[in-house]
């Protein structure tokens, strides 16, 4: 598994909205903790009580039965155990059960609850939660009402969301709410309106999750709000956290608009938080031309991830780069920068006609991620002797080198080169070479019209019934969709097939996809059985001996970093995870993704590169952990496809929230967590028990 004052104007309005919206409920309502006590699940004693692990059982098996029937125990552990794990079962018949426990006696019960519907995607649970916020009174509970509004709400559910009074310190969550439903595209006036008070709110919280729902949601529903955004953005400085900054900076990028290339400008150069600097980057590569100068200037930023980003925002726009810009590529790809920061400039070499220049970089390098990078620059080179390196690293031993070649050739294709013939030799072997990679990015070429009459669809096809899931479910569901883009008279009933008796519910929900993507009206397939996935069982004896919050202690190439595992709240993840790391297979192992103010990511210790992983996947747990900076998740495919593959977050990401696994948090270490770089090693892993 990239400062000019406000207008009065703009201040006007900001002041207008305010007396219209109260941003925090007044009354006598009670404070609430700090948002992140309320970040999790408390311990319910699961490692010594048999009858909550036979609700994991029941939970890994995924039977709704079961734990719906555990909804009327007398027992309110039990209870709560049962509404939890139902969140990660995600089934449709236990709605109704759900919404009569928001009203369990229990808090907990109904802290669970809440977070089970928030997880079940029913657009019509609106309704009881909102009902159930009203009447609330536990702060707990309360967080994961709001949480689940925002995941599942609908535009009627906007107004009474403002309305609700809340304890002070639970409105960032509900500010979290509304960007939650703004990611769904879920929207009107008033939630815009309602955002752009919180820009201004006292609460830094507040503040941070109105910027993060701009940042997210579709520039058309907020555009009208664009000057309280930035008059909120020229009000921020040093003092406010990264998070915050880069989230109005990237909602500032999505506007497109080159006024704001001073003020991005400005925050690239001075913000303290490199995380910033990052998104401030990545907001100039989006205003084209006139964000140039200072990502010029950026390359020489102290910090790798920042200089990488600013290389690679240069390299995306289309305009041809100037003399001063190819003379700073040469400068970094021929000096002592870290490899990436030097990879990242390639393409810029690659535009401006110097493939010799990427080719002899790639001929110097020993790191294959290095390598393989200086053939994806080679995508954007138009010269005969790139396309013909490409070509011969297509079908080369070294299946990373390869994949990359397919990717970058893939590029050229869709750029508009002409001949289709070569290039669908090229992707045809890449297919055929049964390698996860190659596949993989072969299947996504495919899917142009170009190659429909030279046999793309039964290629694809063929292949397709070669390969076996879960091992092989990413280069299958790449197939999957580029089929349903196909028209060779066969590809429907193929699809149809696989989204009737597909076997893994993550390929028939793919093909499922691929057909509603072409049809008129849309089909219906029963996911049921997905628990008829092979699965590992949980150890419950090997959980004892690690105990409920043991630490996976990482030493890396750039230091230790410690993860405090959540075992009670992800069992068989922190069994999978700690199992890995006392067999010594994490030893040597890359980081083989990392993406700047995002994620570093890796475990992959079957091939190294980012598609391997054990044979037997385990089940998706989505726990009541947010990711926020130096959340630890599991790597995911869709669903209940992990291995053991991780990330960890450099920065709050909230749309990951209930759709990957969360298991634990770093306790030790995030500074080395920032200065990782692709292609470092984890050195050794090891378990520290609690």
């Amino acid at each position: 598994m990239r400062l000019h004052p406000a207008p009065l104007a703009a201040v006007a309005a900001l002041a207008f909205l305010a007396a219209g919206c109260a941003v925090t409920s007044g009354g006598a309502a009670p404070s609430a903790p700090p948002d992140a006590v309320l970040d999790g699940r408390a311990p319910d004693g699961l490692l010594a009580r048999p009858d909550l692990q036979a609700l994991v059982d029941l939970q890994v098996r995924r039977d709704a039965d079961g734990l719906i029937a555990a909804l009327e125990s007398p027992d309110s552990v039990v209870r709560a155990r049962a509404a939890f794990a139902l969140g990660s079962v995600q089934a449709p018949e236990a709605v109704p059960a759900l919404r009569a426990a928001l009203s369990d006696e229990a808090p907990s019960v109904r802290a669970d609850a809440a977070f089970a519907l928030g997880q079940s995607a029913d657009s019509t649970a609106g309704v009881a939660l909102l009902v159930s916020l009203r009447t609330e009174a536990a702060p707990a509970v309360l967080a994961e009402l709001l949480d689940a509004v925002g995941k599942t709400g609908g535009r009627a559910d906007i107004a009474p969301l403002l309305q609700v009074p809340l304890p002070d310190g639970l409105e960032a969550r509900r500010t979290l709410a509304l960007a939650r439903m703004g990611l769904r595209g879920v929207t009107s006036n008033a939630w815009a309106q309602a955002l752009a008070v919180r820009l201004g709110a006292p609460d830094a919280r507040v503040r941070e999750a109105a910027a993060y729902a701009f940042s997210r949601a579709p520039v058309s529903a907020w555009r009208d709000q664009a000057a309280a955004l930035r008059a909120a953005f020229d009000g921020s400085g040093p003092q406010v956290s990264g998070a915050g900054r880069g989230a109005l900076a990237r909602a500032l990028g999505r506007l497109e608009d080159p006024q704001d290339a001073g003020r991005l400008a400005a925050a690239l150069a001075d913000a303290p938080d490199w995380r910033a600097r990052v998104d401030a980057a990545r907001a100039l590569g989006a205003l084209g031309t006139a964000g140039r100068p200072a990502l010029a200037r950026a390359t020489d930023d102290p910090n790798p991830h920042v200089a990488q980003v600013a290389f690679e925002q240069l390299a995306t726009d289309a305009a041809p780069p100037s003399p001063s810009e190819v003379a700073l590529a040469l400068d970094a790809v021929g000096g002592r920068r870290p490899w990436p920061v030097q990879a990242a400039a390639l393409p810029l070499l690659a535009r401006a006609g110097r493939g010799d220049a990427v080719a002899a970089w790639a001929d110097r390098q020993q790191d294959p991620f290095a390598r393989a990078a200086a053939l994806r620059a080679l995508g954007v080179a138009d010269d005969a002797a790139s396309r013909a390196r490409l070509f011969a690293e297509a079908g080369g031993a070294d299946v990373r080198s390869a994949a990359a070649a397919l990717g970058a050739l893939r590029q050229r294709w869709e750029a508009g080169t002409s001949g289709a013939r070569p290039f669908y030799d090229a992707f045809s072997q890449g297919l055929r070479r049964a390698d996860l990679a190659t596949a993989t990015e072969s299947a996504r070429a495919l899917a142009d019209s170009a190659f429909w009459p030279l046999g793309a669809g039964a290629l694809l096809r063929d292949v397709y019934a070669d390969l076996d899931a879960p091992a092989d479910v990413e280069p299958m569901v790449e197939i999957l969709r580029a089929a349903g883009q196909i028209r060779d008279g066969s590809e429907v009933d193929f699809l149809v097939g696989v989204a009737l008796q597909g076997g893994h519910p993550v390929l028939r929900r793919a093909a499922r996809d691929a057909l509603n993507d072409r049809l008129t009206e849309g089909v219906e397939v029963d996911l049921a059985g997905e628990g008829g996935v092979e699965t590992t069982s949980v150890d419950w004896d090997f959980l004892a001996r690690l105990g409920s919050a043991p630490r996976l202690v990482l030493d890396t190439d750039r230091g230790r970093v410690e993860i405090e595992l959540d075992v009670e709240s992800a069992p068989q993840t922190a069994q999978r995870i700690a199992a890995t790391a006392a067999r010594d297979l994490y030893d040597g192992v890359p980081f083989h993704r990392v993406v700047p103010a995002f994620v570093v990511q890796g475990g992959d210790y079957t091939r190294r590169d980012g598609y391997g992983g054990p044979a037997t996947p385990i089940r998706s747990e989505f726990t009541r952990l947010r990711f926020t900076t130096g959340t630890a998740g599991m790597a995911s495919a869709g669903k209940d496809t992990e291995g053991a593959q991780f990330f960890v977050t450099h920065s709050p990401q909230p749309h990951l929230d209930g759709r990957y696994t969360a298991f634990g948090r770093v306790v030790a270490g995030q500074d080395v967590v920032d200065r990782i770089l692709q292609g470092d090693l984890i050195r050794s892993a090891r378990i520290a028990r609690d």
